[in-house]
């Protein structure tokens, strides 16, 4: 990603600008640039303005003398001659100017001016459009009669009532300052609340008072109340009309996140905004959906547990309830290490639900049970994402598939800490909001300092009251045996399974993975971790599940591959790594849609294709493999 760029002339800045197109040049130097402009004429609501003094121009913006500017919009102001600031409060809402300064503070908050405030025979000026716009009014310039018409409300402009209004931005979460506003069932929010939290992105208010956002090099220009928008200088016709509210332009939200290719969804009762901007958000692209039946597959034929990481799985309880959880701490899953060799690799996989009715902290941690021999964290890495979102496959298991995959996972502060004998450190902590969804993946290698053989207790833990994480060094809690959500221990965090040959121009042949029966080996009988109970992972959650798929060409002629995937348990997401490239896995129903797989190019008589999938939380399994010659 390019670093974040944010343009000086933010909306709430360009706000205060009174740049009126039509006006003749003031870049004489003349009176420092001030220019008389006694041929405009002013009405406010549809009244016309007299003012006694001059008004004046600088710099294209047009100024009037303060105590008449402030009295014709209804604002009362207290000068303070000590500062040369006027205060100025109009239906609670309070602007402060200085003169000689480029930055005003409207309700306390910074805004950059393009020109200042200044003094002219005794008498001080003050920006019209600013004034205007910042105590809620609509500011229109008509170049041919020269005529600037203000429209005023006496209405208090609209703040959020009760609950404040949340804006998700790809799992950053946002408290606004401004409402989310519906219109004829589509949301509008401030662009700033896009650009600002976007990077590669900008949003500057245009003299014609079209508003330009752009993300990611592309460009939209919206123009009030018009449905006409400018994407890309090409004139698109939207649903939804922009408008101008406390000096901020509304925009259609859908329309964008469609345009860049994304994913909203509003939850009106909770007001909560969750907007995806999916170049944000992954690494990888996602696979186009087809639709269509496939047929019933076969099962992998034989499976095996890979590699020298094993897996640690806290997902039960779930749910988290005052009756699963009564104390205000408690241990969820546990993993009583018993090392064989100095150096051990651990993965660590979690998703809970928080239905406590407070927000509470999580955390893994590492208890140092040796009495003689230190242990030291070499690597730690990891990804998580919460919600309080029903979608958790696209907002939490998609992601955290996409960074595994990829190879992308963070690096955590815990990297090269020493835990002597005894001790307890945390190596990752996570705030989990209340009614919010946590999913974490964290990977971490733990050696002996002087070589011997460690032995360490790995947790994930939860406090209600902010209690030390490191305090926590009880059991896990018993298993919720209502919901069948995973819990335990298994020596391994791969899978690997073998296809038979494919030969070229034979019929299409199906494989399900993850299907439970041949594949089934992380089961609760063989977990390393029993203490108070353990269930079985058959759908590999956490798990990295690679498939060999022999191809065979005699024909001495090259030949297309293809390869589909689909759900065939439910509604199915994950990522698949194909031959070391990454793509995403959109929502797939059962029995009536699927994806494509890239062809693959085949030109040797014996080659081999290679896929590495990871399941998107929340999914049902299996999924199936189809391999044809195109």
């Amino acid at each position: 990603m390019l670093n974040k760029f944010k343009t000086s002339c933010m909306i709430t800045a360009v706000a205060l600008a009174t740049i009126l197109p039509g006006q003749p040049s003031a870049s004489a130097a003349s009176n420092n640039g001030i220019h008389i402009k006694n041929n405009v004429s002013i009405n406010i609501n549809g009244e016309t303005l007299k003012v006694s003094d001059p008004i004046l121009n600088k710099s294209d913006y047009l100024f009037l003398p303060m105590r008449a500017l402030y009295e014709a919009v209804g604002a009362s102001v207290d000068w303070k001659k000590e500062t040369l600031t006027a205060s100025a409060i109009r239906n609670g809402k309070l602007v402060d100017l200085t003169i000689g300064s480029n930055t005003a503070l409207v309700d306390g908050q910074k805004v950059p001016m393009v020109v200042a405030p200044f003094m002219y025979k005794d008498r001080t000026y003050m920006p019209l459009r600013f004034v205007s716009e910042n105590f809620g009014g609509n500011v229109n310039w008509n170049p041919t009669t020269q005529t600037v018409d203000i429209s005023l409300t006496d209405e208090t402009p609209e703040k959020p009532q009760g609950n404040p209004y949340i804006l998700h931005i790809n799992n950053q979460r946002i408290v606004m300052q401004d409402p989310i506003i519906v219109k004829q069932s589509r949301s509008y929010i401030p662009a700033n609340y896009i650009y600002d939290n976007l990077e590669d992105s900008s949003g500057t208010l245009l003299p014609d008072k079209s508003f330009e956002l752009q993300i990611a090099g592309m460009s939209f220009v919206f123009k009030e109340n018009s449905d006409q928008v400018l994407v890309n200088d090409e004139v698109v016709t939207m649903e939804g009309k922009p408008f101008m509210q406390n000096g901020k332009m509304y925009v259609p939200i859908s329309f964008v996140v469609n345009a860049l290719g994304g994913n909203l969804r509003y939850i009106e009762d909770k007001r909560e905004l969750y907007l995806y901007v999916y170049q944000y958000m992954y690494t990888s692209s996602f696979l186009e959906k087809s639709y269509g039946a496939t047929s019933k597959p076969m099962n992998v034929p034989s499976a095996r547990l890979e590699g020298d990481r094993d897996l640690l799985i806290s997902d039960n309880p779930e749910t988290l309830t005052s009756k699963l959880i009564p104390k205000s701490t408690a241990t969820l899953a546990q993993y009583q290490v018993k090392a064989t060799s100095a150096t051990n690799k651990h993965r660590v996989f979690g998703w809970h639900y928080n239905t406590l009715g407070t927000d509470v902290r999580m955390g893994i941690t590492v208890q140092n049970t040796s009495s003689t021999e230190s242990i030291e964290v070499i690597d730690s890495k990891g990804t998580s994402q919460q919600t309080g979102n029903s979608w958790v496959g696209h907002d939490i298991g998609l992601t955290i598939a996409d960074a595994t995959l990829n190879e992308k996972l963070k690096k955590s502060s815990s990297k090269g800490i020493v835990i002597a004998p005894g001790e307890t450190k945390v190596i990752e902590s996570y705030d989990l909001l209340n009614s919010y969804i946590i999913g974490y993946l964290h990977d971490l290698d733990i050696r002996a300092i002087n070589g011997g053989t460690p032995e360490y207790t790995i947790r994930t833990v939860l406090t209600k009251d902010k209690s030390n994480l490191t305090s926590i060094l009880s059991d896990p809690v018993p298993i919720d045996v209502s919901a069948k959500h995973p819990r335990g221990a298994w020596t391994s965090s791969t899978i690997v399974a073998d296809i038979p040959a494919y030969t070229v121009d034979s019929p299409r042949v199906g494989y399900s993975i993850s299907n439970d029966r041949t594949d089934n080996l992380l089961t609760a009988e063989n977990s390393l971790s029993k203490i108070n109970g353990a269930i079985g992972n058959p759908g590999h959650f956490g798990m990295n599940y690679k498939v060999s798929i022999p191809l065979v060409n005699q024909t001495g002629t090259t030949k297309t591959i293809k390869l589909k995937l689909a759900g065939r348990g439910g509604i199915y997401s994950g990522a698949v790594k194909v031959n070391g490239k990454v793509y995403l896995v959109p929502t797939l129903r059962v029995g009536t849609e699927y994806v494509e797989l890239p062809d693959y190019i085949m030109q040797g008589s014996s080659e081999k294709l290679e896929l590495e999938f990871m399941h998107a939380g929340g999914v049902n399994l299996p999924v199936a493999i189809y391999v044809e010659t195109k």
